[in-house]
């Protein structure tokens, strides 16, 4: 008979949970366990006095770390500072090592590691579980920085790698730079590959500062990865900042001189925290190429300070009021992306009553090369089932950097600024700010604005184009401020704007014939409102109504001269018919020159006419006009080869229209004007008998 217990002690205070073990006590007779089979750990302990991998007296247990063996520093053999503040190498990929390793792990508390590596080192393995570390979110990770520790309060693990190059592998688990705390401190992990010569990495994901574990034991997570100077990544998704419910740190990615980001999604300050991707300061003329992780086409998104969670299986929903705050700012560098859909600031889904006020805040920022979009979002704020205070605020600034620049950002369709829900309950709502500084926004749909707070800044020279090589039609934009400082906007359709302001040498802002534009929207009444000269020559488009007996309509008031010119067409709607003595202030400037050439205005309504005085005050005017106030009727006289329709004279409003269609069809909507009117009366020829399967009608009414 066998006996034998099995004794298992849960310690949740462990610092690392890993090592809580079973205890056997075997009665009777020899128990053997099957234990999964796994790479051995080296730890280094530095003790051999050469600071050699090759020196089999540096490692515990003793003999230098064989292929695939998991390698890990700790406290043991540290240096005092880091690299970049003096300290010396502590440990060295001699010539004599040549194992690749299963995994590689920094966790050391105390001091810093200083690796060089004279020969290059290779971190290769296969499995999810045999690992440098396995995080509370279940994560594994290949090459990990950081403690590993739950409450890791002020634990700050740093490393850092020089010298030839380092190749990570493992398709099954991550790079993670991540230090963890369950409480507020001053923890952070950190990794410096700034002089390393080269980084290849093929692993499932990247994580910086990521830590998602419901339910959130391990918060706060804080690193910092510093890239080497030339890096080749492929992999499903990049994180910088993310956490189930309390955030750490500022988390970064510094990018080295030449990058080539191979990732599915990137995602920077997510879910209240904070995240940084740029460029490691002092690079001259450094370059980033992103493409998806196949490395042959577009990346499948970018998000930058994004609150939004449409995970509906979490243990305690998602929520916050804090800020999620992502910033992507490649300044100084040659760009080279293809992404599908770039997000900058979106707030969280409110799944129920109670209003949470944590925004995202996203900034994208470039100076050279080229990122090509098929969408964008600025500033959103997203659907129900509930509405509050959550928002979003977006920034995309599109410079000329010196050397790199001028940049190009070209969205295939649509790019949509300042989404805000009805019922929002942030004061400020959402924002969505596009500064075009010496450089080249061109959007092949529309620029759409979502009801918040949306403004346009261009200057240096900067172009926003609405119709660029390749796109058969001009687009709209929609934009509640545009400043022009110095530069232009052009090839667009219809400009809807409340706000032109111009602030540099540009004194005059012209609507070019083919092109409209739209106080405050079409369809929708406001003033527009121009801080300098202005001068129509395409089409304006404006809007009136009387609802309630209200009177209300667009407005073009300008500052400087209005030069008038091109087509004025002007919409009425309401649920109250015109009066005589009805006003509309269209117009409104201290010197109106010249005229419009075409003036399309509604019908006012029977006995009404408009009396135009734009040249004198700006507005339009109904005004009786001695028509009969019943509908005209039209008279019909046959002669043998004529016939003759005739409407009273007194009827100056009304129009005749036709329209001619095959019999089985009958009245349409296809009215055009009928030709030949003379004095409210024409004459037209009737035509010969036709065959009965070609017979058609011609109806004719009087419309105004």
């Amino acid at each position: 008979m066998y006996c034998f217990t099995i004794q298992a002690d849960y310690q949740p205070n462990m610092k690392n949970p890993k090592c809580i073990l079973p205890t056997f006590i075997v009665l009777g007779a020899v128990l053997t366990t099957a234990i999964p089979a796994s790479a051995a750990l080296k730890t280094w302990n530095g003790t051999a006095g050469a600071t050699l991998w090759s020196s089999g007296g540096n490692w515990s247990p003793a003999g230098a770390p064989a292929a695939s063996d998991n390698v890990t520093f700790t406290n043991d053999g540290v240096s005092d500072n880091p690299i970049v503040l003096g300290g010396p190498v502590n440990n060295v990929v001699d010539a004599a090592f040549v194992n690749s390793l299963n995994s590689l792990g920094y966790m050391n508390t105390n001091g810093f590691h200083n690796t060089s590596l004279i020969n290059p080192l290779i971190v290769r393995g296969t499995s999810a579980s045999d690992v440098a570390n396995i995080a509370d979110d279940g994560e594994p990770s290949v090459f990990f920085v950081g403690s590993g520790e739950l409450d890791g309060k002020d634990d700050r693990v740093y490393a850092t790698i020089i010298g030839n190059s380092l190749t990570v592998s493992n398709g099954n688990a991550n790079l993670s730079v991540s230090q963890i705390s369950q409480t507020a401190g001053l923890h952070r992990a950190t990794l410096d590959l700034t002089g390393l010569n080269s980084l290849t990495c093929v692993v499932s994901n990247v994580l910086v500062g990521h830590n998602f574990t419901q339910p959130d034991f391990a918060w706060r997570p804080t690193g910092e990865l510093f890239l080497a100077k030339t890096n080749s990544i492929t992999t499903g998704f990049i994180s910088v900042s993310d956490a189930y419910q309390n955030a750490g740190g500022n988390c970064y990615i510094h990018l080295g001189s030449a990058n080539i980001l191979n990732a599915d999604k990137i995602r920077i300050g997510m879910h209240k925290c904070v995240g940084i991707i740029d460029i490691t300061p002092g690079l001259v003329n450094p370059s980033a190429t992103f493409r998806n992780a196949a490395g042959t086409g577009r990346q499948i998104s970018w998000e930058l300070g994004d609150e939004f969670e449409s995970n509906t299986n979490l243990l305690f929903g998602f929520f916050t009021s804090n800020q999620a705050r992502g910033t992507m700012d490649l300044t100084g560098a040659t760009v080279d992306a293809l992404v599908d859909r770039i997000t900058l600031g979106r707030g969280q889904i409110q799944r129920d009553s109670t209003v949470r006020n944590g925004d995202g805040n996203g900034t994208l920022i470039f100076g050279g090369g080229s990122i090509d979009a098929n969408y964008m979002e600025m500033g959103i704020q997203v659907p129900g089932p509930f509405i509050g205070g959550s928002v979003g605020h977006g920034i995309l600034s599109v410079n000329n950097d010196p050397g790199v620049g001028p940049a190009l950002l070209i969205v295939r369709s649509n790019l949509v600024m300042a989404l805000q829900q009805p019922g929002n309950t942030d004061a400020t709502g959402s924002t969505a700010e596009i500064n075009i500084n010496g450089g080249t926004l061109a959007v092949a749909g529309d620029i759409l604005d979502g009801a918040g707070l949306s403004t346009i800044n261009i200057s240096s020279g900067g172009k926003l184009d609405l119709k660029p090589a390749g796109d058969a039609t001009p687009g709209n934009v929609s934009v509640d401020v545009l400043n022009i400082t110095d530069g232009s906007l052009t090839n667009f359709a219809t400009l809807s704007v409340t706000n032109i302001n111009l602030l540099g040498s540009l004194q005059t802002f012209t609507v070019y014939p083919g092109q409209a534009i739209a106080p405050a929207g079409v369809g929708v009444i406001g003033t527009l409102s121009v801080a300098g000269d202005v001068a129509l020559r395409g089409e304006t488009v404006m809007d009136i109504s009387k609802t309630n007996d209200t009177l209300s309509a667009d407005q073009l008031a300008v500052s400087g001269m209005l030069d008038l010119g091109g087509a004025l067409t002007v919409t009425f709607s309401g649920n109250t018919n015109l009066a005589a003595g009805d006003k509309f202030t269209l117009f409104n400037a201290p010197t109106l020159a010249n005229s419009f050439t075409t003036v399309k205005l509604p019908p006012p309504g029977s006995g009404l006419s408009w009396t135009n005085r734009i040249l004198i005050d700006g507005s339009i005017e109904a005004i009786a006009s001695g028509e009969p106030t019943t509908p005209p009727t039209i008279a019909v006289s046959y002669s043998p080869t004529s016939i003759t329709l005739s409407w009273p004279t007194a009827y100056t409003s009304f129009a005749l229209r036709g329209q001619t269609n095959p019999i089985t069809v009958g009245l349409s909507n296809n009215w055009g004007p009928v030709p030949a009117v003379a004095g409210n009366q024409i004459t037209m020829p009737r035509q010969p008998a036709c065959p009965p399967r070609k017979i058609r009608r011609r109806w004719c009414g009087l419309i105004r």
